[in-house]
């Protein structure tokens, strides 16, 4: 009797097993289809999913993707699944996957409006600049546990995007119009003549402090804040050196006045890229200023975090004998990482010196703090123009240079 219950229980058993394995290899099936719309048989993720790997490693990606608790499991399988079995693989195949990898993430934040899609959105340059990124540049290819701890300590959401697609066509349930479709049905795509381009929007979205990613409340996930970006809906565009004029003047007129975090890429012509973000209003000061979420950013030829924390950021034009006039980015002044010039026109770093190409000012206080700053920006001019036409005599004109003690007569002239 007890042995026909055992055996029961394992017939039981392994029917179950049966089906869950018949159920992973349509979810599987399914999921290599809907991939075919996205990518081709050569681009990452499909190429991964299509080549011939062991039963298991489909089981285990279907288990990490059903799974409510996200875990390091899932970019572990997927490393696993790029490197296959090779001991290491050559620098531009990884340089291909951060393309890919941008280009599935991009894809899916343009999911409603598809057409707008280019192939000038995506800047290899950037992805160049991630490669060199990793370990030295000497060796000509890299181990998988190497990409491994890469990934997890300077680029955790790498995967992200295909995490969550996967998650979505592993589960029944259809969700609503998603926060990037309402983003792209309310909004045109954000202008490509600027620094600031859709791959750069991707690299940031995946690796800047939240703080910079808040200003539009119906964002949920990363690629909602993603598409909120694209679309002009989180940021403000307030300085483009190229449209608006290259000078100290310029520079200061635009942001001066925004109350709230900015981002300010600075191109350089030695090619070098930049990105500073300041948590705070940005101004003119006798000290250094920036919060804790303050940081630099290089950008390209490598990408790295630079610097990060507080009282980072000092400027300075008008007051003499404090420092040399500019801007700089470091603890103090006689430890900088990068020095802009009073005239805003030569630029020396770390690795070396050259022009000022582009400057590319973006507030990302919502809204809100635009507005703020446009309405402070009429004020001025109104209070410009109202002085202009009051006509006033010569004696209350000597009258107010007098209080401002600037001396109009000299002592012989009062006898």
């Amino acid at each position: 009797m007890g042995g026909n219950t055992s055996q029961s229980g394992t017939t039981s058993h392994s029917k179950k097993t049966e089906n869950n394995s018949k159920q992973n290899i349509q979810i599987y099936e399914e999921i290599l289809r809907q991939l075919s719309h996205l990518c081709t048989d050569d681009q990452y993720p499909l190429c991964i999913f299509r080549q011939g790997t062991d039963v298991s490693s489909h089981d285990r990606i279907i288990e990490a993707i059903s799974s409510p608790i996200k875990s390091e499991e899932f970019s572990n399988l997927l490393i696993k699944l790029i490197w296959n079995n090779r001991i290491s693989i050559p620098r531009h195949e990884i340089t291909k996957l951060f393309h890919d990898c941008c280009m599935f993430d991009l894809k899916q934040v343009l999911t409603e409006d598809m057409k707008t899609f280019q192939t000038n959105m995506l800047d290899n340059q950037c992805f160049s600049a991630l490669t060199n990124s990793i370990g030295p540049n000497t060796t000509s290819e890299i181990e998988q546990e190497q990409f491994y701890q890469w990934v997890r300590t300077q680029f955790p959401t790498l995967f992200y995007g295909i995490e969550m697609w996967l998650r979505n066509r592993s589960t029944s349930s259809k969700s609503n119009k998603t926060s990037q479709e309402a983003s792209a049905s309310n909004r045109s795509l954000m202008k490509m003549n600027n620094i600031l381009n859709p791959t750069l929007v991707w690299l940031l979205t995946h690796n800047i402090p939240i703080l910079y990613l808040s200003a539009d409340n119906s964002c949920t996930t990363l690629l909602d804040r993603m598409s909120s970006v694209l679309y002009d809906r989180m940021w403000d565009h307030l300085y483009d050196s190229h449209q608006d004029g290259s000078s100290l003047n310029r520079f200061q007129h635009h942001i001066f006045g925004y109350k709230a975090p900015i981002i300010i890429l600075f191109e350089i012509s030695d090619g070098y890229l930049f990105c500073l973000c300041c948590d705070e209003e940005f101004k003119e000061s006798p000290k250094h200023f920036g919060g804790i979420q303050a940081c630099l950013f290089q950008l390209k030829p490598i990408f790295k975090l630079v610097i990060e924390g507080p009282s980072i950021i000092f400027m300075n034009t008008k007051l003499r004998g404090l420092s040399a006039p500019g801007l700089f980015i470091g603890r103090d002044l006689a430890h900088t990482f990068l020095n802009i010039d009073g005239d805003f026109f030569n630029v020396k770093h770390l690795n070396g010196e050259g022009r000022l190409a582009a400057i590319d000012v973006w507030g990302v206080g919502g809204r809100k703090s635009a507005e703020e700053q446009n309405s402070l920006r009429q004020w001025e001019n109104r209070q410009v123009e109202k002085s202009s036409k009051v006509k006033r005599s010569y004696e209350e004109e000597e009258a107010i240079l007098n209080m401002a003690g600037i001396e109009t007569r000299h002592a012989q002239e009062q006898l």
